[in-house]
């Protein structure tokens, strides 16, 4: 039976033409004439911004009011490609990326979102062929690779989506997006040790999804390395602490290292998370309960030598 791998597609998008940089000369401008305040982001960077929170109906907001202002262009078209794709709004991001194509038909990122849409909408011909082209532009990059191995590993031809892993690491060792999607076909696999080392090895470039660190915290779980997915999870609820299945994992792995008392916590916190289902969690808890009185109880001192009343 093959392990259930949560897939996370994880998308670049446009920069507000280096935001960063524009804020940095506006502050130095604005120091130099002897003018005070903070710049005022434009619409294209208020979008921008939102994203990074994950607000994408905000950031949907302030794009199309970008485009009343400004008229259309790449980066606008394509970010609101990514909103809608990460809402789930699939044929809106289609209609989106397709806007963005007209303005750059050989633009690599927007060739691979596009693709990827295609997937999920189960549009396998069109996927391969916008992914395929997008290779082609893109020849330097394990990007458009890696989403070539997705279709394959969608399409339950493994060795397949395998060559193309290796095809990109080639390319761009040093990705953080290569290594977990690479992790997810080795889960898949159920080559535990190998999924685990490629998700540890994603978070060495990208700390900051969460994805890769519960990969790996599953991974080591059924590898019987408890230690490990306990730490895992640990940090996947850092940067992820309102997902009460993290709580869960991390909490079977404490049971597991016969801490009880920290594991009940994570329990307590996982039930105080209100989109959770009690019932797992109460189950847990039950269970739990008995083994850290006897843990307690196993710790007291004997009755001799507890001190009398007098102190002696």
């Amino acid at each position: 039976m093959k392990s259930k791998v949560r897939f996370e597609l994880r998308m670049s998008r446009k920069p507000a033409r280096a935001v960063l940089c524009l804020l940095t000369f506006a502050f130095l401008l604005a120091a130099a004439t002897g003018c005070g305040g903070v710049p005022r982001l434009s619409t294209f960077e208020k979008g921008v911004e939102y994203m990074d929170y994950s607000d994408y109906p905000r950031a949907v907001e302030q794009f199309k009011q970008h485009i009343k202002q400004h008229g259309e262009s790449l980066g606008v078209c394509y970010n609101l490609g990514v909103c809608y794709f990460d809402q789930g709004d699939y044929d809106q991001a289609v209609q989106w990326y397709e806007k963005a194509l007209e303005y750059d038909p050989r633009d690599g990122d927007t060739l691979v979102n596009l693709g990827l849409t295609y997937l999920q909408q189960g549009r396998d011909v069109a996927a391969l062929s916008r992914l395929k082209q997008a290779a082609d532009v893109e020849k330097d990059r394990a990007y458009p690779l890696v989403a070539i191995a997705l279709y394959y590993q969608r399409t339950g031809k493994l060795d397949k989506a395998r060559e193309y892993y290796d095809e990109a690491a080639k390319r761009e060792e040093k990705s953080g997006y290569l290594w977990y999607h690479y992790g997810t076909l080795h889960e898949l696999d159920q080559r535990f040790g190998d999924a685990a080392q490629a998700y540890e090895r994603s978070t060495q470039f990208d700390s900051t999804n969460p994805a890769a660190y519960e990969g790996a915290a599953r991974c080591y779980y059924r590898l019987r390395n408890w230690r490990k997915a306990a730490q895992n999870y640990d940090f996947a609820i850092h940067l992820l602490p309102t997902e009460p299945r993290l709580y869960i994992g991390a909490a079977d792995s404490l049971t597991e290292l016969g801490r009880y008392d920290r594991a009940v916590k994570y329990l307590w916190a996982a039930r105080g998370l209100s989109t959770h289902n009690d019932a797992e969690v109460h189950t847990r808890l039950l269970e739990l309960y008995p083994k850290l009185l006897e843990a307690e109880q196993a710790n007291l001192p004997p009755v001799d030598d507890a001190p009398d009343a007098n102190g002696g």
